[in-house]
């Protein structure tokens, strides 16, 4: 199917899940960066001040320190000690000061015995320790400050610093890092959001989200605008999609949407057609006063069933053209057995006369019209509806053509406003005829005989056939309504499986009793009413 690129959109889809991954991934790793800034490096700045102050504290707590600063030649003690103390703590400075703000110690000696530079040290010559930023000789740095007293006073100072510059090389790694990650990540996502991409435009057959909404209308206005109902369920029987006319041939007010089938539709075999995966055509159903042929289909996804489909059509607007159709054809046949005998008759009465014998002739033809009348009258008389009456006038001719011997139970009766549909009888009695006709012809003309009865009474049909065939074998009577199954060779096993079909649409009921080279006996019921 060829769909128009009217609002077909710029970019395709493939391309705007790739750019929308891609996006998310950055999205999602800003936030990582800002969450990272705020509980890893925050902290481990936080955890450099601490240790700072730390080492400040036991520098300032050293007796030979405590004891020596502020006095002439200290620096030679001093110097060695925090020297130590900052090579192995791994900070820029460790510098000792007397309350004057003279250095004793310095990572770089000539500047020992200098005034302290930064301007920050003064709160704490007065006893206060603290952290502080400020830019000295080495450049920015984060420093601790503590007081160095002795005998209750302060005599100077301790400041343990660690450079900015290196804070913010651990930032820029920190940054790099992420950065590489970035770049990985962006090329990880990119093929993932291309395989994603594929693999759902694969699973939708390729086809872009407008093309899907253009089917979607198609398939709307395409299932609305068709006359039969059409009803699509999943594995679990689980309806899924229900036209217009499938609503309106079910008598469903609301959506049913999400019922199981057999709530909605208890008629069909779906579920049949589910577990067995064969396709059910053209099959009765009745719902309420409708009559329906319902056709239902597997659907399939490669070798797995998914689902199945099934279209129905209201069978009643096409009664009144099938009766008509099917009593044209009973009237042809009528017309075929009746121009046949008539013209044995013709022959006969043409023969008589030939021969002088006109009285016998006169008598014949008598016999004739008494015999004729007086069928013609009680099938006409008993059996209301015209199309049955039709049929069982024919099936009479050929009988009588045959050689068979068909008797109509004289009590025999039927209205013509069964609810019953017409078509259902004539199938029904048509095949049963004609099933006893097959099994009567090729016996003995003595022993050919039909008995037939029908009887409409209590709001029930009941249909009898009996033959005095060869019998049906006690082997075959429970296979005799399978559909293919025939004891003929030249049968097709279609006629008692049609009427089987019929009769279980009505909830009616056939039985069959038969002796083998004795007789064959169908009994039918039918509840007039219909189910």
């Amino acid at each position: 199917m060829k769909l128009s690129h009217r609002g077909k959109p710029f970019l395709s889809l493939e391309t705007r899940i790739v750019l929308l991954a891609v996006g998310l991934f950055c999205a999602g790793l800003s936030v990582v960066g800002i969450v990272t800034q705020a509980t890893v490096l925050s902290p481990y700045i936080e955890q450099l001040g601490d240790k700072a102050m730390s080492i400040a504290r036991t520098v300032a707590s050293i007796p030979d320190i405590v004891e020596n600063v502020g006095k002439p030649g200290a620096e030679s003690i001093i110097q060695p000690l925090a020297d130590g103390i900052r090579k192995k703590t791994d900070v820029e400075f460790v510098v000792v000061m007397d309350s004057r703000s003279v250095r004793y110690s310095h990572p770089v000696p000539e500047r020992i015995g200098k005034t302290f530079v930064g301007g920050d040290e003064g709160p704490a010559l007065q006893g206060k320790e603290y952290i502080s930023n400020s830019i000295g000789t080495l450049g920015p740095s984060m420093r601790a400050f503590v007081p160095i007293i002795r005998g209750g006073k302060v005599v100077g100072a301790v400041s343990v610093g660690i450079l900015i510059k290196d804070i913010k090389a651990m930032q820029m790694k920190l940054l790099r890092n992420l950065f590489i990650a970035l770049i990985l990540g962006l090329f990880v996502s990119i093929i993932g959001a291309r395989f994603l991409a594929k693999s759902i435009k694969k699973e939708i057959k390729g086809l872009e989200p407008y093309q899907i909404t253009r089917l979607l209308m198609e398939r709307e206005t395409i299932l609305n605008s068709i006359r039969e109902g059409i009803l699509a369920c999943d594995s679990g029987g689980r309806i899924s999609l229900l036209n217009e006319q499938a609503q309106k041939l079910l008598n469903l007010n609301g959506s049913a949407i999400g019922k199981h089938v057999s709530d909605v539709f208890p008629k069909t075999k779906v579920m049949d057609v589910i577990k067995t995966g064969q396709p059910i055509v053209d099959r009765e159903a009745r719902i309420g006063s409708r009559r329906l042929m319902v056709s239902t289909v597997p659907l399939k996804e490669g070798n797995r069933i998914v689902g199945a489909i099934s279209s129905f059509r209201d069978m009643t607007e096409f009664e009144a053209l099938a009766e008509e159709l099917t009593g044209v054809k009973r009237f042809v046949d009528a017309l075929r057995v009746r121009t046949h005998e008539f013209l044995n008759k013709l022959h006969t009465i043409l023969g008589l006369i030939h021969l002088g014998e006109t009285e016998r002739a006169i008598a014949y033809i008598s016999d004739i019209i008494t015999d004729q009348r007086e069928s013609y009258s009680f099938i006409t008389r008993k059996i209301k509806n015209p199309f049955v009456g039709g049929l069982l006038i024919g099936k009479f001719g050929r009988c009588k053509e045959l050689g068979i011997k068909f008797n109509i139970d004289p009590d025999s009766y039927l209205g013509n406003t069964s609810q019953v549909e017409t078509n259902a009888l004539v199938t029904i009695i048509g095949n049963l005829l004609e099933n006893a006709i097959q099994a009567v012809m090729h016996i003995e003309k003595e022993r050919r005989v039909i008995d037939f009865a029908i009887f409409e009474e209590s709001g029930k049909i009941i249909i009898s056939v009996r033959d005095t065939g060869h019998g049906i074998p006690e082997e075959y009577l429970d296979r005799i309504f399978e559909k293919g199954f025939s004891m003929r060779e030249e049968g097709q096993g279609i006629g008692l499986f049609n009427v089987k079909e019929i009769v279980d649409i009505y909830g009616g009921e056939i039985s069959v009793e038969s002796k083998v080279g004795c007789f064959t006996e169908f009994v039918v019921t039918l509840t007039s009413g219909g189910q």
